[in-house]
Formats: structure tokens, C-alpha cells, sequence
């Protein structure tokens, strides 16, 4: 048995570490996995998309590129089909001929034919036709030459030798300009005479770096990726930007070309680039393999907590019982056998509460019938105020007032002595609070203003004895200051409960004194203690606990939602409300 013992100490595991390693083997090992077969296969997808969307790309260019130049290569025919052109080509075709004079009628025919053909086309920067006899024709008057030799001639030979057809000249100088331009791209064709195929000059159309930008500039690869555009021979025509592809990279290329125009349309894309997106998601794979592990821990933690917690509070409810703290309930926080358990635990004690209670209240009971007889006894101050009031109306001679105080005495001792019920009519408690205000108007005078507005329909309404003067007094006792204050006594229906309100317009009640009162009212004193406290002589009831007397009383009688409610605004008096459930009397 020992040895057995000692092998299962030896290979103790707690649960909560149980739980962390499984969620790790659980968590980690599949995010791995997954997160190599994501990069691996997402870098495939990538760069098939990639590449059929390049070709996709580079196929519009290539169309429209195709397009933008048989514009182009229409405006290098049009001399063909203007008779007034040719014949002034006609006329300056012989080669033996050098520097002819232009006259200024074929200077502005020729200018103006050219003009039209530029108009309303910015990516042209000129257009020119050089003759046989060393004359040039441009819409750029002030900024081309108007003759031109051997010495501006190095992009003919090519024009020449397509005699006739059309030719793209990659970048060169262009030195009929007065300032030679560099980097020019032309398209250009032998203008022929069309009967005769004799030659009469060359057209030229020097195109900006505009027109390509207007076709590129929408299309993107990312930030080192490049589209050229070359010609047959491999001479670069247009670049989208100056990085260049170096060998030692490795860079994935689309390109097209195309059979008319001999040019062609590459797309370079280093792999780098798209595979960022590749390389992002296995980051964020494994931030997320790292969240998870770390949410493994945190959920092994709480599960086991949640295993664990649920039996050491239930252990340590079932000690506060045995102290006999039987108010205990233990929280059921799972829906499980231990919530079950919990659930079992609760009822049995909420059962032993109930019956300890059952008894206890019994002999709260018997206390209460003891506190109703003595709240039925006047309040010995109020007496003696009362018979020295009336010694001062009879040394006065006021004999009407001081016949007053006499009947309205008689009634409240009468009310008090006379019926022990423990529940009476409204009526009669507003003609006993009715009573007990003329008496103390006559002590108070002007300083209280008391009026009473209870409909006749609650007169037979009943309602425990005697909760209505200590609210009044309590008016009398608190809320008295310098001035006058007016006291309203109503009675209103909510919910099929009885509302009973005294309210007063006096100094209200401070905030710390609410909250003790507040405090007094809610208190968890039996009413043992309540008696006790009340029992200091005869008929005394000590100052804070004839409001709380009145709040035990509706509550023991009817429990909750009734009792005495407070609602209070700084400086602006009070209002007690007494809610009780209707019952009719006969």
C-alpha cells in the first residue's frame, strides 16, 4: 500500500497543469502546420494570379498601344491624300537641289495642313516633312529649323530602308530643333509619289513621353516593378519608371508583342513583392499562434478555476451554516453536478432558515402585539405640553380655545385607550391626526400651515393604528425652522396599493442625516431590539425610532413592497410615503 501511495505521489500531475499542456499541444502543433501549408500554398496562388493578371494587363497595353500608334501611323498618310501637299512636295523633290528657297504660300499651306493634323493632340510634340531638297515643313514654326542636312539625318536610314512603310524610331537627338532635343521617339514612313513611286520626303511625328504615360499610368505592379516598351530590335522605347531589372533578382515577367507594329509590351515584377502579402499572413499566423497559446493558458487557468472555485465556496458556505449564519446561499455558477450540488445545498438550508424563522416570527409577533400597546399611549412630552397649554388658556380666561383642547384631548385619548383594534378605518386615523393638529396648532400658531386632502372614497380603508401621528410629529420635531411650514396630508392609489403621504415645504434633511435615516428604516434589527430600544419608560419613545417603528409595523404586517418610503430634495422639505396593500373594512 505504501509503495502504491508513493508511485501515485510520484506521478502527481495537477488538473490545472493538465489542462495548460493540452491546449498547447491542441493550440500550437495545429497553427504551426497550418500556418507553413498556408504561406506555401497562399505564395502559389499568389503568383498564378499574378501572372494571369499580368498577362491580362500587359495584353490591354499591348491593344491599346497597338491602337495609339495606327492613329499615329493615319496622320503619316494624310500628306497622301492632299493634292496641294504633293504637289509642293513635288516641286521641292529634286535632291540636286539644296537650300530652295520656300515660298510664303506653300509655307502657310503646308503649315496649315500640319496644324491640322497636331490639333488637339498633346502627346505630339511635332509634326514635320523634310523634302528631297533640304527644306522642313512643322506646325513649330519658331522652334525648327527650316533646313536640314546630312548632319541631323541619322534616323533616316532605318525610314529608308522600310521604303515606304511605317517606322518607330526608338529614342534619339533631334537636331533640326534650334535646341536639340534628346530622348525623342518618332514614328516616320517615306512619303512616295503614288504613281510613280518616285520619292518626294519623309513625314515625321515626334511623340512626348504623354501619350504612353496616359495608357500606363493607371496600371500598377507595385513600387519596384517596371513596364517597358521595346521595338523588334530590343531598343527601349518608353520605360513607366527607372528601375531596371537586374539578373541577380528574381523578377516575373509578362510580356506580348505585336505583329503589326513590332513592338512589344513587358511587365517586370520582382516575386519579393507579391510575396509580401505571403509573408504578412505568416506573420499574422503566428502572432495568432502566440494569442491562442496565451489564450490556452488563460483558458486552462479559468477552467480549472471554474472546477475548482465552485467546491471551495461551497465548502465555505457550508462553514458559515455551521456557525448558524443559515441567511448563507452558495452562487451556482455552473450548470453541471456541482451546480446541482449547489442547488441541493441551498434548498436544504433555505428550508432550515424557513422554519427557524417560522418560530422566530411567532414570538416577533407576540413582541408586536406588546409594541401596539404601547403605541397606543400618548407621548408623556406631548401631554405635559398639552396640560400646560391648557393651564395658560385657563389663567387667561380663553375659555372657547382652552373647550377645544379639552374635546380634541378627549378624542386622542379616547382613540388610543378605548380600541385596542390593530387595524382601523382612514377615517378614524385622520380624525385622531385631525385631533393632534388642532392641539398643536394652538401651541405652534402661524409657524404650521397643515391641510389634509384624503378623498372620502378611502375613508373605509384600513390601515394599521397610529402610523399616521408619528408622521406628523416627526414634521413638527425636524422640519420647524424660522419661518412657516405648510404640511399636506394626501392619499392616492398606485398598483392597487394605498399611498399615504405627509409632506412638508421645511428645512429638509441632510444628506448625512438621510442616509442614517435611510439606514435606520432598512435596518436588519428585529423587533426585539426595536421593543427593547422603545422601552425606556412609560410611554417614552426614544428620538430616530418612531419612523422606523412605523416601517417595522407595515412591514411585519404585510412584508415587502410596503413600508415608509423617504423622498427628499435638498431644502425643499420631505416626503414620507406609506404604501399598503387596500383592504376594505365594514
Amino acid at each position: 500500500m505504501q509503495l502504491q501511495r508513493a508511485q501515485r505521489n510520484s506521478l502527481y500531475l495537477p488538473l490545472r497543469s493538465k489542462f495548460i499542456i493540452l491546449f498547447c499541444l491542441l493550440i500550437t502543433i495545429p497553427f504551426l502546420v497550418i500556418g507553413a501549408i498556408t504561406y506555401e500554398k497562399y505564395s502559389a496562388d499568389v503568383e498564378r494570379s499574378t501572372v494571369k493578371l499580368s498577362y491580362q494587363i500587359v495584353n490591354q497595353i499591348h491593344i491599346n498601344l497597338e491602337r495609339y500608334v495606327k492613329e499615329i501611323e493615319r496622320l503619316t498618310l494624310m500628306p497622301l491624300y492632299d493634292e496641294g501637299v504633293m504637289h509642293i512636295l513635288k516641286q521641292h523633290s529634286d535632291f540636286n537641289r539644296v537650300n530652295t528657297y520656300l515660298t510664303t504660300d506653300e509655307t502657310n499651306k503646308m503649315n496649315l495642313f500640319i496644324s491640322s493634323l497636331s490639333f488637339d493632340r498633346s502627346e505630339i510634340e511635332s509634326i514635320l516633312i523634310f523634302t528631297n531638297d533640304g527644306s522642313v515643313f512643322s506646325n513649330r514654326d519658331q522652334s525648327v529649323r527650316k533646313q536640314w542636312d546630312q548632319s541631323m539625318s541619322d534616323w533616316m536610314a532605318p525610314v529608308k530602308e522600310k521604303d515606304g512603310g511605317l517606322t518607330i524610331i526608338p529614342p534619339h537627338d533631334a537636331r533640326y530643333y534650334v535646341e536639340t532635343k534628346n530622348g525623342i521617339v518618332s514614328i516616320s514612313r517615306v512619303i512616295r509619289e503614288p504613281y510613280t513611286n518616285n520619292m518626294l520626303g519623309i513625314v515625321k511625328v515626334d511623340l512626348t513621353s504623354r501619350g504612353f504615360e496616359t495608357m500606363l499610368s493607371s496600371v500598377s505592379f507595385g513600387g519596384s516593378s517596371q513596364l517597358r516598351i521595346t521595338n523588334s530590335e530590343g531598343d527601349l522605347i518608353y520605360a513607366a519608371s527607372d528601375n531596371v531589372p537586374y539578373i541577380n533578382e528574381s523578377y516575373l515577367s509578362a510580356s506580348e508583342q505585336s505583329d503589326y507594329t513590332g513592338l512589344r509590351v513587358t511587365a517586370f515584377i520582382p516575386r519579393d513583392e507579391f510575396r509580401q502579402d505571403a509573408r504578412a499572413l505568416t506573420r499574422y499566423t503566428l502572432i495568432v499562434s502566440l494569442l491562442a497559446l496565451m489564450a490556452a493558458y488563460a483558458a486552462a487557468v479559468i477552467l480549472s478555476n471554474r472546477l475548482v472555485k465552485p467546491i471551495a465556496h461551497l465548502q465555505s458556505k457550508m462553514r458559515q451554516v455551521r456557525r448558524g449564519l443559515f441567511q448563507e446561499r452558495a452562487v451556482v455558477t455552473t450548470n453541471d453536478e456541482i451546480g446541482q450540488l449547489t442547488e441541493g445545498f441551498n434548498s436544504m438550508i433555505g428550508e432550515i432558515d424557513r422554519l427557524v424563522k417560522e418560530v422566530y416570527e411567532t414570538r416577533l409577533r407576540e413582541k408586536e402585539a406588546e409594541l401596539s400597546a404601547l403605541q397606543s399611549q400618548i407621548h408623556p412630552h406631548f401631554l405635559y405640553n398639552t396640560l400646560e397649554t391648557m393651564n395658560m388658556l385657563a389663567l387667561q380666561g380663553n375659555g372657547p380655545v382652552l373647550s377645544n383642547i379639552v374635546t380634541s384631548l378627549g378624542k386622542l385619548l379616547r382613540y388610543t385607550v378605548d380600541k385596542q383594534e390593530r387595524l382601523v378605518h382612514v377615517l378614524d386615523e385622520v380624525k385622531f391626526a385631525q385631533a393632534y393638529l388642532q392641539i398643536q396648532a394652538i401651541r405652534l400658531g402661524d409657524k404650521l400651515q397643515a391641510a389634509i386632502h384624503i378623498d372620502s372614497s378611502y375613508d373605509y380603508c384600513l390601515v394599521p393604528k397610529l402610523i399616521l401621528q408619528p408622521l406628523i410629529e416627526n414634521v413638527i420635531e425636524h422640519a420647524m425652522g424660522s419661518g412657516t411650514v405648510q404640511m399636506t396630508l394626501t392619499a392616492s392609489v398606485e398598483d392597487d396599493d394605498l399611498i399615504l403621504t405627509v409632506k412638508d415645504n421645511g428645512i429638509g434633511i441632510s444628506g448625512e442625516r438621510l442616509k442614517r435615516l435611510e439606514e435606520q428604516l432598512q435596518a436588519g434589527s428585529e423587533s426585539r431590539s426595536l421593543i427593547e430600544a422603545q422601552q425606556g419608560g412609560f410611554g417614552t419613545i426614544k428620538k430616530g425610532f418612531a419612523l422606523r417603528n412605523v416601517h417595522q409595523r407595515v412591514r411585519l404586517h404585510y412584508g415587502e413592497p410596503y413600508g415608509l418610503f423617504v423622498d427628499h430634495k435638498a431644502n425643499c422639505g420631505a416626503a414620507f410615503h406609506i404604501r399598503l396593500p387596500i383592504q376594505w373594512g365594514e
